[in-house]
Formats: C-alpha cells, structure tokens, sequence
C-alpha cells in the first residue's frame, strides 16, 4: 500500500515537472519580457516593489498559521511557508489554482502527522477568510470610487457576484460544521476530489463527521480570533496594492491612488474568477483595460500590468518548483528544506 502511495506522488510529481518544463518553455519569452520590462523600470521603486514580495510570503505564512491556530491544526511557519512558496508552482499549472494550493498542503501535512481532513478545512477556511477580506476590500474601494467620480460598474457587479458566492459557501460550511445530518452526495463528490488530488483514496465520512463537529466547537471557543484573522488578510493585500502603486510609480510619472486601487480590484477579481490558472490572459486584458479608463496610455499600462502580474505570479513559478521538488522527495524522517523562524 505504502509503495502504491509513493508511486501515485511520484508519477504526480513526474507529470507536474513535465508541465513545468513545457509552461517554462512556452513562456520563456515572455519571462525574459518581463525581467527587461522590469529593468526599464525607475530601478529603487522596482526594488521597493520587489521587498514588497520578499515581506508578503512570509507574512501570509503567518497568516495561514494563525487560521490554523484557531481550529488546533499544529502546523508551524517555518513548514508553512516552503509549502506556501511551492504552491506558487501549482497555481500555474494546475487549472483550478485553490485545489491545488490545498491538495500540496494536504499531501506536506500528511507528512507531518496532520490528517488531510484538518489541514484541509484549515486550509479551506484559510482562502474563506482571505477571499472575505478581499470582497470587503473591493467594495470599500468601489465606494471610493464612486465617491471620487470614477465609477465602475463592472467591478461593482462583479464583486457583489462574488460576495454572494463566498458568503453562500461560508454558510454552507458553517452550517455543515454545526449540523448532525448525513453529508449530502455533492459535498462527498468534492471531497473525494479533493482528496484524490492529494493523494488520498479512501474517506471515513463518519470521521469526517466529527472533525466537522469539532470545527463547530472551534468556531464557537475561537470565534474572537477571526476577526484578527480577517484584519491580517486584509494587510496582506495591502502589501499587494502597494507593490502595484510602486510599480506604477516606476513606470508612470503621475501617481493616481484611484487607478492603482482599481486595477488592483479588478486583476485580483478576474484571477478569482477566470476559468484559466492564475487569470492569466483575463485578468491582464481588465487590468489594461482598467488602468486606460484612467487615461493613461496603452503601452504604459499593458507594461505596468505586465510588471505587476510577473512579479507576483511568473516570477514566483521558478522558485515555487525547487521548493515544490524538495517536498515532493521529502520523508518525514528527512526535512528538506526548512526555512528557520523568524
């Protein structure tokens, strides 16, 4: 049973190397576009920006494990963030980019003596909060605009889309947490899904049950940490609109909060919801879009976005492969790599 297991991640790990190679190739030009792009760039807001990055991945590190903490997942930052890095990886070459950022998650804590269904609802309350800070966010943002006389009625309705959507699955899974009727056939279809992803092929649902229920015990004793939680999800994309509003000074000699702001919304709105990995192509064409609309120029805006989505998620793809390959030949007994505490 123990070499199936081996065999199914190596063969997983063996067709996700072949994937990389083919994206890398696919995208070389298009990297190597973006490093010039960059380097065209005022060199210290560039610089300023790419800090910006080095402090995200850490600090949503600790944002995850302090979600973790509030439903007793003991999952340490310093085995969080390689996992984090490698899920950067995934995002890009997977086509549905939260399954895979929770299947590797899933797959790493089985490693650490973490069942997949706690790290799994950890992590599923993880992207819940993160995406409730978001839509929080862009509709703060979206009032401003319409304060300012900027309006803009496709993220308006794009993001209340969105926010009916997270709110009805966050009621869903709260309300499956604090009921004691037998699962319904769907969610047993998502979570066999899931858990094939990560590698899993049987679930006891009786025990899914009553790691449910003490999830309903964890809302109700930990339910004050959410809010903290929800202000640290918020800071993290705070430093994502500063990396963009630095980007922009690099690129553009007039600054205007109000077109960094809406871009910002509308290239994390349509990373959201874009049937491809990571938005891609979507999300760029609205941030274009987005940025014109303000009256800047077509090829000033097309580079800052390009600037902009290399740095968080192109760029990334290269480093998220050597963590994503380290953890893949890790063994419990064998920890590579460990990022120390800070």
């Amino acid at each position: 049973m123990h070499k199936n297991n081996l065999s199914t991640g190596r063969l997983l790990f063996i067709v996700l190397v072949i994937v990389f190679f083919w994206v890398a190739v696919n995208h070389l030009n298009e990297t190597k576009e973006i490093f010039s792009v960059l380097i065209e760039g005022k060199w210290y807001w560039v610089t300023l920006a790419v800090l910006c990055q080095l402090i995200f991945y850490p600090f949503y590190a600790r944002f995850v494990e302090f979600v973790f903490n509030i439903f007793k997942v003991d999952f340490k930052y310093n085995k969080i963030l390689p996992i984090y890095i490698a899920s950067k990886f995934t995002d890009i070459v997977l086509p549905i980019a939260t399954v895979g950022k929770i299947a590797i998650f899933v797959r790493n804590g089985k490693k650490n003596d973490i069942t997949p269904i706690n790290i799994g609802i950890g992590m599923a309350f993880t992207q819940i909060i993160d995406l409730i800070a978001f839509v929080s966010l862009s509709l703060i943002i979206i009032y401003f605009l319409y304060l300012f006389g900027e309006p803009r009625t496709y993220l308006l309705i794009t993001s209340l889309i969105l926010a009916v959507i997270v709110i009805s699955f966050t009621a869903l899974v709260v309300a499956t947490s604090k009921s004691n009727k037998p699962f319904t056939n769907t969610f047993k279809w998502i979570a066999k899904k899931v858990a094939r992803i990560a590698g899993q092929k049987r679930i006891d649902f009786d025990e899914v049950r009553s790691i449910f229920n003490e999830v309903a015990k964890d809302l109700d004793a930990g339910g004050k940490k959410i809010w903290p939680a929800f202000g640290i999800g918020v800071c993290t994309h705070l430093i994502n609109i500063i990396t963009l509003g630095l980007i922009y000074l690099a690129f553009s000699p007039n600054f205007n909060i109000l077109a960094v702001l809406a871009t910002y919304i509308a290239g994390l709105l349509f990373t959201v919801i874009s049937i491809t990995p990571q938005g891609v192509g979507v999300a760029e064409t609205i941030m274009v879009t987005t940025l014109h609309s303000f009256g800047m120029d077509l090829s000033v805006s097309a580079v800052i976005t390009m600037a902009y989505r290399g740095l968080l998620y192109w760029l990334p793809l290269f480093p998220g492969f050597y963590f994503f390959s380290h953890l893949e030949f890790k063994t419990p007994e064998r920890s590579l790599p460990v990022i120390p505490s800070t």
